[in-house]
């Protein structure tokens, strides 16, 4: 027999070409020139804060979604699909992290850019394969960060993920 029979009955030859695609998909997406982008390097990497993205350098679907995402109400709620997951404003800091949460509906509160103060506020956003946008809104005096990602779905952008104002603990105290 040329193949053996493996897990969910799939011969071994198509979970090895399945393992090899899996592998290669991310290297072949990730190797773009620059004729893919807008601007020289050096340009690209000025306009970036810590390795995170601004607005500007966002894809340009992105930001015409997430313009009309804050202007109009009925159009934000069609892009949420509920239960959102996140957590709530001022969520315990000792506990972020241990329950999970779920905004519904009835709790949604419109949301409107209203963080143009940049001596109060930084904002930066993290591009994951095109798909994906995480924002992380800085609150400078307190040390609040409030954090959205969104998604890219074949129906266009939405909202994946909500977290309210709060105070994170660094990645590096978690972990101790």
């Amino acid at each position: 027999m040329k193949y053996t029979k493996i897990l969910f009955g799939l011969s071994q030859g198509i979970w090895i070409k399945a393992y090899i695609f899996i592998l290669l998909f991310p290297l072949v997406f990730s190797c773009k020139g620059p004729e893919g982008k807008s601007g020289s390097m050096e340009s690209q990497q000025s306009q970036q804060t810590n390795g995170m993205l601004l607005f500007e350098d966002l894809p340009n679907d992105f930001k015409e979604f997430y313009l009309k995402f804050h202007e109009d109400s009925l159009f934000q709620i069609s892009r949420i699909t509920f239960p959102l997951q996140g957590l709530p404003e001022q969520a315990d800091p000792e506990f972020i992290g241990d329950e999970p949460y779920y905004w519904s509906a009835d709790q949604w509160s419109f949301q409107k850019i209203a963080f143009p103060d940049k001596d109060k506020y930084r904002t930066e956003y993290d591009l994951m394969a095109d798909v994906l946008i995480e924002e992380r809104i800085h609150e400078l005096k307190y040390g609040l960060t409030m954090i959205r990602r969104f998604s890219k779905a074949a129906d266009g952008w939405g909202l994946i993920y909500y977290a309210g104002l709060n105070k994170y603990k660094p990645a590096t105290e978690i972990q101790n």
